[in-house]
């Protein structure tokens, strides 16, 4: 056998050895423990049969009345109810409520893993359960890169929340602004006609008020005065109320 073929006959048995390790990094033992699982709670949660309640480890799909909890809860009922899954308990057996904490396989497919390539769970890591840390976070940027699932639907609605609450803020500050102008316009229709009372009212007991000839020679200021009170108070009470200065 020439120097060339061992070089390459090794070059192919050390990618297989890698490929095996990573398909081992991925899910349980062919030979680990298998249960069937009897009811799913929701996305992360099922009962099976000897382990009782089962959490998946490091993965956190939608609370309920959260978006997209309806649809990780059926992922995980259409692939794991009724099934008889292998399971790797974690380093740390059980949580604060009780709960086995395991990643489960069916068919050599780690569900856990499939929650968030599928875009139906984020990542979750609470030591010392994280042995698959780093594939599950490739997993997530994978399906966040691809808009899967929740990256897709529940992102979007963000986005039209957010939408949503700018255009209420932009209506409150038109509404400040019109009331603002309001305001200003009934303050020159009062101040307009404190002006027009004072020009056309008689003053005193002199020579005017006695002849009288003050109001007439008054008659053609009022009468360029009334055309700019009546813009003033048609702006303030609109056009269609008639409007006596």
């Amino acid at each position: 056998m020439t120097l060339r073929n061992r070089l390459v006959i090794g070059g192919v048995l050390l990618a297989s050895a890698g490929l095996a390790a990573c398909a081992g990094e991925d899910s349980p033992r062919e030979d680990a423990p298998g249960a069937r699982v009897t009811r799913v709670i929701d996305g992360d949660t099922v009962e099976m049969e000897r382990l009782g309640k089962v959490r998946l480890i490091g993965v956190n799909p939608p609370e309920k009345n959260r978006c997209y909890d309806d649809a990780a809860t059926r992922f995980t009922r259409d692939r794991l109810e009724g099934q008889v899954v292998q399971y790797e308990m974690g380093e740390e057996p059980k949580d604060r409520y009780d709960r086995a904490l395991a990643y489960l396989s069916r068919e050599g497919e780690m569900h856990n893993l499939a929650l968030l390539t599928e875009g139906y769970a984020k990542v979750l890591t609470i030591p010392p359960n994280d042995k698959y840390e780093e594939r599950f976070e490739q997993a997530e940027r994978e399906a966040k890169k691809a808009d899967s699932g929740l990256w897709d639907k529940c992102d979007r609605d963000a986005i039209r929340a957010r939408r949503a609450a700018a255009k209420r803020r932009k209506e409150k500050a038109e509404a400040k602004r019109l009331a603002a102008a309001e305001r200003r316009t009934a303050r020159r229709a009062r101040r307009a006609a404190r002006a027009l009372d004072e020009l056309t009212q008689p003053r005193g007991e002199g020579p005017c008020g006695i002849s009288g000839r003050c109001e007439d020679e008054l008659t053609q200021p009022r009468e360029e005065l009334e055309p700019l009170l009546r813009d003033l108070l048609r702006r303030r009470y609109g056009d269609g109320q008639r409007v006596d200065p």
